[in-house]
């Protein structure tokens, strides 16, 4: 299984800022540390795809609750789950309005974290 690091995060993140016009930056670095490990945590996954699931959902949840970036913070756990998806040979079926939908949810805590397992890997096609 392959992760995405701090400085991946934080390029995601200043790419977003950047396009926005807006500074980027890190708000806090030792919650930026804990989003980077909480996908990384052992978990009882029996295979990749599972795997996969559960690791977008704890990342996009752990980058949207801890905002760890000054701005952008949403905008970035979208683009780093599909990143995240990627380096693992998936890709995620979400259309945008799902994908920016569900960021919505789980910023406005209308999703549990458990919950996001089932949404991930309904909508995870291997490449």
């Amino acid at each position: 299984m392959r992760y995405l690091t701090a400085d991946e995060l934080i390029a995601i993140n200043s790419r977003l800022a950047i396009r926005a016009g807006q500074q980027p930056g890190i708000n806090n670095s030792e919650q930026l540390g804990k989003v980077i490990a909480v996908p990384q945590s052992n978990a009882y996954d029996q295979n990749l795809r599972e795997m996969v699931a559960n690791k977008t959902g704890f990342l996009m949840e752990a980058i949207i609750a801890g905002k760890p970036f000054v701005n952008m913070n949403l905008q970035t756990a979208a683009i780093a789950v599909a990143t995240l998806a990627d380096l693992n040979d998936y890709e995620l079926t979400f259309t945008n309005d799902e994908l920016v939908d569900l960021v919505d949810r789980v910023d406005k805590d209308q999703v549990e974290a458990t919950d996001l397992f089932a949404i991930f890997n309904g909508h995870l096609k291997q490449k």
